[in-house]
């Protein structure tokens, strides 16, 4: 039984951790040091613990470096997605010259899922950044901070690049919502739900607008316009 993951600690059942995987273990010991217990002189430290539940061995020692900390926990595999991102916006995570970085993921876990955690390294050590995070040669990503994952789409959303436009509606924001089709099929094929830019200028939504390659784009993240694949 690992070591609680909060409250009160004893160096007992750190002890107990380190010497039968058990924390909980009732067998009583005699000059147990907490800075014995976290430099590995009375158990080796297993580091296939994440770096935040083990002792960093270094002075000063805490017993809530303890917290969490299995002494019996198996390595654990990461698996590699490249992702363009951005701290400041959804915009330029979307743009071609967007910078790209590997985050790593345990690969017994989804990479979007509800508690997976993103990391910047392929040992799990330090989570990534607070950012913008977009598919390559996609639209969509997800704002990510903290393990919490937001949803953004960025979309092609001028009329002139659109057919057999239908409008369906404003959103709550008095945003006109339609169903589309690109004409260019390689932006997107099928029929779509979204906005245009045209619309968002008039009503003052500029701030959700971007421009890439001579085309202005919309970052949907601003609004509260769904941008996706719709079957009508």
């Amino acid at each position: 039984m690992a070591v609680p993951a909060s409250g009160q600690l004893s160096l007992r059942g750190i002890k107990a951790e380190l010497a039968t995987n058990n924390y909980n273990n009732s067998t009583a010991y005699t000059n147990v040091s907490l800075a014995t217990l976290s430099t590995g002189g009375a158990g080796e430290i297993n580091t296939a613990n994440a770096s935040t539940d083990r002792p960093n061995g270094v002075a000063p020692h805490n017993m809530s470096e303890f917290y969490s900390y299995d002494h019996d926990a198996s390595s654990v595999t990461y698996t590699s997605t490249v992702m363009y991102y951005d701290a400041e916006s959804a915009g330029n995570a979307c743009s071609e010259e967007a910078s790209t970085i590997t985050l790593y993921y345990d690969s017994s876990e989804l990479f979007a899922g509800t508690d997976t955690i993103w990391y910047q390294d392929s040992s799990g050590g330090e989570e990534a950044d607070t950012a913008y995070y977009k598919f390559a040669f996609e639209g969509q990503g997800y704002f990510y901070d903290g393990g919490e994952k937001e949803a953004f789409s960025c979309g092609r959303s001028e009329r002139r690049l659109k057919y057999n436009i239908e409008f369906i509606g404003d959103s709550p924001m008095g945003i006109p919502m339609y169903h589309f089709n690109y004409k260019n099929e390689s932006h997107g094929k099928g029929r779509f739900v979204g906005t245009m830019v045209d619309d968002l200028q008039r009503l003052g939504f500029e701030d959700s607008l971007f421009e890439e390659n001579g085309e202005i784009w919309v970052n949907y993240h601003k609004l509260d316009v769904p941008f996706e694949s719709v079957s009508i």
